[in-house]
């Protein structure tokens, strides 16, 4: 039975990130349409028939695509819902809140192909931070197999990215050069996509074009530009006393009901100790469950 943490207050993180915004000039960019995949991904191979598991979406526009949780999106709507009703009956200054995100990425990935840039957005706490990264560039080999994805007749390709080697199939029927993840490059949309390994899959589940309120991919303004090794640095350091942190960066004099509450998957809230307990029970042969098969096998 997997643990869920839930918090249930959400404070700005860690201020020792805070470098200068980024400089990138960007050119306003909306949606045209979305494309949601249904990701598996065996982080540990110790699990390997407990995968990870999430909806991902794809935002594609005219010069640039995004990348980024459909799970944690819906989880999102949720905790705005309850944040309202919660004040209705509460009062602004003391409605608290619970979210839960097992699972679910809080990255948020951005391809700019026509400039070569790739940008991840990933927070720690609320505060954002925009971690630039190397460009993918895949030698993708397209052969001539065909088959039909979602109604569309898609081509077959292969290419090696991250130290996995990949099998594509793109739909020249939907000319954009994207996919799942850093997956793109090929002369149009990749609906599936799994490593030789079976370890990374990306399977089609729905393509709309977007009618609702448009969507900007566009790096968030607020954010400030940092490397991946000081984040994952700040983060560590924040995860070790989270309450701790968010209290401290809560404002002065803000009136706001804090609680950590532990849940199991029925629901049923734990003591500390009852969860303490239920995550050393949760190994595999003496082993806990940890990432050792990341997405990029020779990423340093």
């Amino acid at each position: 039975m997997k643990t869920r943490i839930l918090f249930m207050v959400v404070a700005p993180a860690l201020s020792a990130l805070c470098y200068a915004p980024t400089a990138y000039a960007q050119t306003n960019d909306s949606a045209l349409a979305q494309i949601k995949y249904e990701f598996v991904h065996v982080d540990d191979t110790n699990f390997r028939d407990d995968p990870r598991k999430e909806e991902m979406m794809v935002y594609i526009g005219e010069q640039s695509s995004m990348y980024k949780s459909h799970s944690l999106a819906v989880k999102l709507e949720e905790m705005k819902k309850e944040m309202r009703n919660r004040q209705a009956a509460m009062g602004p200054n003391n409605a608290s809140f619970s979210f839960s995100s097992p699972n679910m990425s809080n990255e948020t990935l951005y391809i700019f192909p026509y400039d070569k840039k790739l940008f991840i957005v990933d927070r720690i706490g609320m505060s954002n931070y925009i971690l630039p990264q190397d460009f993918p560039v895949i030698d993708w080999q397209i052969e001539g197999e065909t088959k039909d994805i979602g109604g569309y007749t898609c081509q077959k390709a292969t290419g090696t990215f991250g130290g996995r080697r990949y099998t594509a199939w793109f739909t020249a029927e939907l000319p954009f050069p994207y996919g799942p993840w850093k997956l793109h490059g090929l002369p149009g949309l990749i609906l599936e996509a799994e490593d030789s390994k079976k370890e990374v899959m990306f399977h089609y589940a729905g393509f709309d074009k977007q009618q609702d309120e448009p969507i900007e991919i566009i790096l968030p303004k607020e954010a400030v530009t940092t490397t991946s090794k000081a984040f994952e640095k700040a983060k560590e350091a924040f995860l070790k006393d989270p309450m701790g942190n968010m209290m401290r960066n809560m404002p002065t004099g803000a009136n706001v009901q804090t609680k950590v509450v532990f849940k199991d998957q029925s629901g049923r809230e734990l003591t500390p100790d009852e969860f303490k307990a239920m995550r050393e029970i949760s190994t595999k042969d003496g082993k806990a469950r940890k990432l050792n098969n990341p997405l990029e096998l020779n990423k340093k």
